[in-house]
């Protein structure tokens, strides 16, 4: 039976719940979803081979399908480098090492189709990754964005936070976040400092490369997921003992997560953020203060959404399938 082309979905057998959903629906709406799956490929369960000849001819398949970019109307990229293999699962450093090996190779393959044919570009979600750089792109689209430092000195810590702003606590976070020790890998979460702990760890270990930030009292947070001009945001209430992260609680009673509205404006700013930045996909981090004052903290280019989704009936994957629709159309 024919199509109206095929749309590749990028990404591994980890992020199963998210892209079947948007398979199933692309698929009715009489599009060929070919799904690549990285895992399969490292496992030999399933085919890849991209060629280039001499003569500068590229061919790339994926299981007997050409999925060459001539080929290909739309592509979504998820979460590629999420994902275990067989042989490497038990050895936590390797599987790691294995990741970036790949993550390095698709930020080779990935750039051949063209940027217009995306959700969001696989180099643009790389470069979106880039913390420092999503503050300033943050500010520009008019939102409150918290002090920041890195340095590789304690006292340029002490002096700005404690001493010129006069904050009672900061927080420290890292770039990536995840250590292997005795073979199990482990996040690195955000830290709530005081000026006693800064003084203690100051004569022990650097200050470089941590992220240090105002710790922000908060009334609430949210995780707004944005989908092209869609927006679908999420509440986040936390007691006393997830102030610090709600990642490292949100399966406890420590978190609580409801559907909430948030205002048109911080709506308007999200979807100019994703716009100066060239994604159509992202998912927002805020704090909300007790003056109602929002403050920008992160977006994921590649967030996790689908458990919000299923929690509140959200229509992410409805709208993730209508934007590839529409890329398809374009």
């Amino acid at each position: 039976m024919s199509t109206k082309g095929n749309i590749l979905i990028a990404s591994s057998d980890h992020s199963k719940e998210e892209y079947v959903p948007v398979a199933q629906q692309l698929s009715s709406a009489g599009y060929n979803p070919v799904i690549y799956k990285v895992d399969k490929v490292l496992d030999s369960d399933e085919s890849f081979t991209l060629n280039i000849t001499n003569n500068g001819e590229l061919s790339i398949f994926y299981e007997g399908v050409d999925i060459s970019p001539k080929n290909i109307l739309a592509s979504w990229y998820r979460k590629v480098s999420d994902f275990n293999i067989r042989d490497k699962a038990s050895d936590k450093a390797a599987l790691l090492l294995l990741q970036d090996e790949v993550d390095s190779l698709h930020q080779s393959i990935w750039p051949l189709y063209d940027e217009s044919i995306w959700l969001n570009a696989p180099e643009n979600i790389y470069k979106a990754a880039r913390k420092l750089g999503q503050l300033l792109v943050a500010k520009k689209a008019g939102f409150n964005i918290p002090e920041t430092i890195v340095t590789s000195d304690w006292g340029a810590i002490k002096t700005r936070f404690f001493e010129d702003l006069s904050y009672k606590n900061i927080i420290v976070k890292m770039m990536r976040g995840v250590i292997v020790k005795d073979n199990t890998e482990m996040a690195l979460p955000t830290t709530i400092l005081d000026s006693n702990k800064v003084n203690l760890i100051s004569e022990r270990a650097v200050s470089f490369p941590g992220l240090y930030q105002e710790y922000i009292n908060k009334y609430r947070e949210w995780r707004v997921t944005v989908v092209g001009e869609e927006v679908f945001p999420v509440s986040i209430y936390t007691d006393k003992d997830a102030k610090d992260d709600w990642r490292k609680h949100q399966m406890t009673s420590s978190v609580t997560f409801k559907s909430e509205r948030i205002d048109c404006d911080i709506s308007e700013k999200c979807i100019k953020f994703l716009d100066d930045i060239n994604l159509k996909f992202g998912a927002f981090d805020f704090v909300e203060k007790t003056s109602g004052e929002f403050v920008f903290l992160e977006c994921n280019a590649n967030g996790q959404y689908y458990a919000l989704e299923e929690r509140f009936n959200l229509p992410i994957s409805s709208a993730i399938t209508s934007e590839l629709i529409k890329i398809a159309k374009a």
